[in-house]
């Protein structure tokens, strides 16, 4: 399913030692003044998760997550922002999930999730998770390779710290059809493993208190399976956000990324 938005928060720290919090959820771009005075800033910018794959559809990843504390601003000076929206799922099975947008506070990038892959009779890249800020899960293909097909790589491109984690991987070992997919990449722990006949969980995010309460952000979304009715187990969704994974047959649609945490959608 679809991803969701992203959410920049930051946090002005003016001379007279008060706080003010500014947050942006609303996708596309804007300006955020700082308060006359201010001389330090905290931010957490968090991009836009990717969609979930269809078919044993693998997880999106969870948007990028970057934040830090305490950097040099000036005061009354406007700074550019962008806030990323997130990749909408796919319903046909030879296309991945599309990945999510970047979110950008000044020259801060955090890079959208990786769409999810899904399964196809045809093989081809479709199988293979999107790298982004978190990467998508893998999915199946026809024939089957005797090694995993891939999750999307995580922190793509390379920051410091880490913004995010890798997309699970995907094993089909005997043609079954409980298929399992890998779950999205979060942004603290890597999305699961997709095998026969269990998904993989998607990965967990990351908990923040900028805005004065602890929220996790941008976890992973789970992996679906092929035939939940089969013995099948869909992902979990991913702790910060995430969807939960659905099922092909009996059909569950995977569910969306939670709206303004960056999390990956359910494959």
């Amino acid at each position: 399913m679809a991803g969701n938005g992203g959410i920049i928060g930051p946090v002005n720290t003016i001379s007279a030692g008060k706080n003010k919090i500014t947050s942006t959820t609303c996708t596309g771009s804007t300006t955020i003044t700082t308060q006359p005075g201010t001389t330090l800033l905290d931010y957490l910018v968090v991009a836009g998760g990717g969609g979930g794959g269809t078919v044993s559809g693998g997880g999106g990843g969870a948007g990028g997550y970057r934040t830090e504390s305490s950097i040099s601003v000036c005061g009354n000076s406007p700074y550019p922002i962008v806030v990323g929206g997130g990749g909408a799922s796919t319903a046909c099975r030879n296309t991945t999930g599309t990945s999510g947008s970047t979110s950008t506070f000044s020259t801060i990038d955090s890079a959208g999730g990786g769409g999810g892959a899904s399964g196809g009779v045809c093989g081809g890249s479709q199988r293979t998770g999107i790298a982004g800020g978190s990467g998508g899960g893998a999915s199946y293909g026809v024939p089957h390779p005797p090694a995993p097909n891939t999750g999307g790589a995580g922190d793509t491109p390379d920051v410091t710290p880490d913004q995010g984690t890798p997309g699970g991987t995907q094993t089909w070992v005997t043609g079954g059809t409980a298929i399992g997919a890998g779950g999205g990449g979060g942004a603290s722990v890597a999305g699961g493993n997709g095998n026969e006949p269990t998904a993989g969980p998607g990965g967990a995010g990351t908990a923040n208190s900028i805005t004065g309460c602890s929220v996790t952000y941008a976890g992973g979304g789970g992996g679906g399976v092929g035939a939940g009715g089969a013995g099948g187990v869909v992902g979990t969704a991913g702790p910060g956000g995430g969807g939960a994974g659905g099922s092909y047959a009996p059909t569950i649609a995977g569910t969306a990324g939670t709206v303004n945490t960056g999390g990956g959608g359910g494959g």
